[in-house]
């Protein structure tokens, strides 16, 4: 049972939603997410989980709280958006209004293309306009942004050394090493044998294993027990990184390449999704704790 009310959402959680857009814009992301604002508010609101549907209430209600304020300003909340960048219907319905196309009321029956074109439009304005850090000021003040949550970098693969470096995990040791070993259990052929550890790509950056076989690539990201929500979204565009370069690696010939994300727990819902979008596969096991998974992600 949810310990928590829609109006309560809708009253404490703009600010911190509008908290996250200034963070975003400030750094060129494009979007955020449900998944991103419903984690930030569970964490400020001390709730134990928040229905990822009903985020749209506190976009709702800060949209509403800034057109109070300027009724010209631009729809930032359709900047606002499930994993795949598209916002909800409520966004359709701000659209609709702004733009007198009623016909935008109608989302679920908008193309993906359409939608996509109509939220990289407003994106520009948001982009361009000059008053969000006043605007945000004086409807919801500063605090919020400062209380924004910092995962702490220890809940990677890497721990801090006495002499201030990263050195790997012993997690991510063993992880990388069962791995290489083991190629069926991720998925792989027997074919592709011992995969090779830590091969260095022609950008400098390391492979966690690559087996290859025939002429074909298959690039392994690993993350252990220790990795934080963050750092398996990491994982996701290391892996889409490690792709793209051994592609360019084998121009101009097209070679058969994927890249794997092998973790120990399940990734979030957002996340898998996620890697979909990126056409990243995903493999949930278990080497360094005995309940951590065993299953597709």
């Amino acid at each position: 049972m949810a310990n928590y009310s829609i109006q309560q959402l809708a009253d404490d959680g703009p600010p911190f939603a509008m908290a996250l857009l200034m963070e975003s814009i400030s750094h060129g992301k494009l979007f955020v997410t449900y998944g991103e604002i419903r984690a930030e508010l569970e964490h400020q609101l001390n709730i134990e989980r928040i229905f990822p549907t009903q985020i749209g209430h506190v976009a709702g209600s800060m949209m509403d709280q800034i057109l109070q304020l300027d009724p010209k300003a631009p729809l930032i909340n359709v900047l606002i958006t499930r994993a795949d960048g598209i916002p909800g219907i409520g966004a359709g319905w701000y659209l609709a209004e702004r733009y007198g196309e009623a016909s935008l009321k109608d989302w679920n029956n908008i193309s993906k293309k359409k939608k996509l074109e109509l939220v990289d439009r407003e994106r520009k304005k948001v982009f361009r306009y000059r008053k969000w850090k006043k605007l945000n000021s004086e409807l919801f003040g500063d605090s919020a942004r400062k209380k924004l949550c910092r995962p702490p970098e220890a809940e990677s693969d890497f721990v801090t050394t006495r002499w201030g470096g990263a050195a790997e995990s012993e997690e991510h040791k063993k992880l990388k090493e069962w791995v290489s070993n083991n190629p069926k259990q991720i998925g792989l052929q027997q074919a592709y044998g011992v995969g090779e550890p830590e091969l260095r790509l022609l950008s400098g950056d390391e492979v966690d294993v690559m087996f290859t076989h025939q002429g074909t690539f298959r690039a392994v990201e690993v993350k252990s027990i220790r990795s934080s929500d963050d750092d398996l979204r990491r994982g996701i565009y290391q892996c889409v990184k490690y792709r793209e370069v051994k592609r360019a690696e084998t121009y101009p010939y097209e070679a058969d390449i994927e890249a794997i994300l092998v973790t120990e727990r399940k990734l979030p819902s957002e996340l898998q999704e996620r890697a979909r979008q990126l056409d990243i596969k995903t493999k949930c096991v278990a080497v360094n704790a005995r309940d951590s998974g065993g299953e597709d992600a």
